[in-house]
């Protein structure tokens, strides 16, 4: 699932390619030297983009590269009023087998975790966690054998094995289900190609020539990206062809970032508009949080679970719209992000709040609509139902640093996958065990 990372790698508005540098690693050592540089100074390799789902009929006639389109009702804010007629409707473009019929398993909120370091193929000096499956029984990121290499792993009850994706530059795998199905990218030749590993073995995802798979259901369903056309793209199963999906008349980048158990879809337009596409085809754009009796300037969703969405939203003061984060003119003229705000949106009934406990932004939500992130002084913490748990560090680190970063959070709220430094600032793939 997406995280903090993704949030940051997004800001770059640089041509798809290999990074010159390790971004993850980079990017966890600039968070703890200067936490407050993350959200607007940030620059290195290319957005993490598009993946959503839903849409109207599939055209026909695709070929290779070129992903077929679904065709967009002919106004997003008309195909979801409940007053259009069925016959203007665009068709659902799947469905999910038992989706309906879901529902989240009770669970109460942990009061207290504990953290365990996982083991890593080869023992490598340096690992993260960047997904999970709903159980939290299966785990994925990847490992680092060696200066600038990378590694794909996926763990299954707390066991390690290695996952050989094609391409010898930079890897991934981003996400999980329940049955050890993960989705990822690497590169190989002019940029990022999406794959899937199922049953020991791994697939290059149909129908585009360059992008990414950043996330699967629980029925297999994956969405990811169009790298050459900046387009959302849904994949029914890991042997279907890519599917296009709608959007909006003008919109000109589209990115959607995770999908939910019924195939509702969220993701951001043009780097700024939070967006949302449900499974019987409509699609529109969720509602902008309030910052203090004004509507935010911008947001963007991230991840979704059993209708939980996440995201961030800043409130755009000093807002230029050369750059979905510009800097404001603070006291003595000196230069400063604008505020950023951690959101959760109800996408089922419209609501939206700001998550003040949260700084920049949740990493995930679960089925209950708890949360994982890093607080303001630099914590990694679980939020479930207004109570907060600090998650324990593998060392000391500086107060306001960001040593320890949650990535996953399991639907009972007790397995919590993420990063977290050892005693010599390295970062190891870490699982917190909550009760």
């Amino acid at each position: 699932m997406p995280s903090d990372f993704d949030l940051l790698r997004s800001l770059d508005d640089e041509p798809r390619t290999p990074s010159t540098v390790d971004i993850d690693r980079a990017i966890a050592d600039g968070r703890r030297r200067h936490r407050t540089r993350r959200a607007a100074g940030y620059t290195g390799a290319a957005a993490v983009t598009a993946l959503a789902v839903a849409g109207a009929s599939v055209a026909a006639g695709s070929t290779t590269g070129t992903p077929p389109t679904v065709a967009a009702p002919t106004s997003a804010s008309a195909s979801a009023s409940a007053s259009a007629s069925a016959s203007m409707k665009p068709k659902a473009l799947y469905t999910i087998p038992g989706a309906a019929g879901w529902t989240a398993p009770p669970a109460t909120p942990p009061t207290s975790c504990t953290l365990h370091r996982l083991p890593v193929p080869d023992g490598a000096p340096m690992a993260l966690v960047s997904g999970a499956d709903p159980t939290g029984r299966y785990l994925v990121g990847r490992s680092y054998p060696e200066a600038g290499g990378y590694q794909a792993v996926i763990w299954h009850d707390g066991r390690a094995r290695k996952v050989m994706l094609p391409g010898d530059l930079e890897e991934s795998l981003r996400d999980v289900n329940s049955s050890g199905t993960a989705v990822g990218w690497s590169y190989a030749g002019s940029g990022p190609v999406p794959y899937a590993y199922r049953d020991g073995k791994v697939t290059k995802l149909a129908g585009v020539r360059r992008g990414s798979a950043l996330a699967i259901n629980e029925a297999g369903a994956i969405v990811g990206d169009d790298d050459t056309g900046n387009a959302a793209l849904m994949w029914r199963s890991a042997t279907a062809e890519a599917v296009r999906l709608p959007v909006p008349a003008g919109t000109s980048r589209a990115q959607a970032t995770d999908i939910d158990e019924d195939g509702t879809a969220v993701g951001t337009l043009d780097n700024e508009r939070p967006y949302v596409w449900f499974p019987d085809g409509t699609h529109r754009e969720l509602p902008m949080p309030d910052f203090g009796g004004k509507p935010a300037a911008t947001a963007r969703a991230f991840s979704i679970r059993n209708g939980w969405a996440t995201g961030v939203a800043t409130d755009g003061g000093g807002r230029d719209g050369s750059k979905p984060y510009p800097k404001t003119t603070g006291a003595g003229g000196k230069t400063a992000p604008d505020r950023m705000t951690a959101v959760r949106w109800n996408v089922r009934t419209g609501e939206v709040r700001l998550i003040d406990g949260l700084d920049i932004g949740a990493n995930t939500a679960n089925a209950h609509g708890w949360q994982v992130g890093t607080d303001k002084q630099g914590r990694a913490v679980l939020v479930a139902d207004g109570k907060t748990v600090v998650l324990p560090d593998l060392a000391a680190h500086e107060p306001g640093g960001l040593a320890n970063i949650p990535n996953t959070l399991s639907d009972d709220g007790r397995t919590i996958g993420g990063q977290s430094d050892d005693a010599t600032g390295t970062i190891q793939a870490v699982v917190w065990r909550c009760r």
